[in-house]
C-alpha cells in the first residue's frame, strides 16, 4: 500500500507548488473562497517615471528576470528588474541604474524606499533611492 494516494481524511501532507501542505487544511479553505478577501495582487505591473522629481514610495521585494524580445532585431534579451510592493500591488521597473543602485546598495527585501526620478543622462535615466524608515 506504499503507492496509495491519500485521501483528504487522512490529513496527508501533500507537495504543492514545491512546499509541504496540509491537504486537508487545503480542502477546507477551498470551501470558503467565496468569503474570502482579497489581499495582494501578483500579477506586476510597470512603474515608469517620467518626469524629473516624479518619485514614488514602496516596499522592496526582490528582483526578477525579464525576458523582452527587441522590437528592431526580434532578439530575445533577459534584463533585470527590481519589485515593489504598494497598496497591496506588485511593481516592476527595469531601470539599469535603479536595479544597479538597489544591488549595489545591498537593499534587503522588506525595506521601505522612496525612488525619486532625478534627470536623463543620454538615453539613462538617474534615480535616486532613499531608505524610509
Amino acid at each position: 500500500m506504499e503507492n496509495q494516494i491519500p485521501t483528504p481524511t487522512e490529513n496527508a501532507a501533500v507537495a504543492v507548488a514545491g512546499q509541504i501542505t496540509n491537504f486537508a487544511e487545503l480542502v477546507a479553505k477551498s470551501t470558503e473562497l467565496a468569503q474570502m478577501e482579497q489581499v495582494l495582487t501578483l500579477t506586476a505591473e510597470y512603474i515608469e517615471l517620467e518626469k524629473p522629481a516624479e518619485s514614488f514610495r514602496g516596499i522592496y521585494i526582490g528582483t526578477q528576470t525579464m525576458h523582452i524580445t527587441d522590437k528592431v532585431t526580434g532578439e530575445e534579451k533577459s534584463m533585470d528588474a527590481v519589485r515593489f510592493l504598494i497598496n497591496k500591488q506588485v511593481f516592476i521597473n527595469a531601470g539599469v541604474v535603479l536595479v544597479n543602485e538597489i544591488k549595489r546598495a545591498a537593499v534587503t527585501i522588506g525595506t521601505p524606499v522612496e525612488i525619486t526620478y532625478l534627470r536623463k543622462e543620454g538615453n539613462t535615466k538617474i534615480y535616486q533611492v532613499t531608505l524610509l524608515g
